[in-house]
């Protein structure tokens, strides 16, 4: 993402990823489906992309850089959301790209039922990304 005219990083924007073109930071594969997709915003206003939400918690834990804000998509719209407002589910049995089997939702009681449907535990973002 880049800044226009060293205004500062618009936090509310997310960054774009091209679908089917741009790779993921991580695993460097082409990322194909938006419901997955996740993202973040370094303070110095670099975005990394990724393919699963698990992978950029991974990357995370295992290279830790100044994040100015994280970007996952609600799995049944797949509009963005801040990372911090999404209420998260994980499950074994959910075949995420690169197989973290985590998903975000907008609505808490949607994550809540969708755990339940699918045997899925729920998640807070601090357990996730802090």
């Amino acid at each position: 993402m880049l800044v226009a005219c060293g205004s500062g990083l618009d936090l509310d924007e997310p960054p774009e990823i091209r679908y089917g073109e741009d790779v993921c930071d991580r695993c460097l594969m082409i990322i194909n489906e938006a419901r997955y997709a996740a993202a973040y915003v370094t303070q110095e206003g670099d975005a990394r992309l990724f393919d699963d939400i698990g992978g950029m918690a991974a990357v995370i834990d295992e290279a830790p850089e100044e994040v100015a804000v994280f970007w996952v998509h609600d799995y049944d719209t797949e509009e963005w959301l801040k990372a911090e407002k999404a209420f998260y589910v994980e499950s074994d049995d959910l075949l995420t790209p690169m197989g973290f089997g985590i998903i975000a939702f907008a609505d808490e009681g949607r994550a809540e039922e969708w755990a339940a449907e699918q045997a899925g535990t729920q998640r807070s973002y601090s357990e996730l990304f802090e």
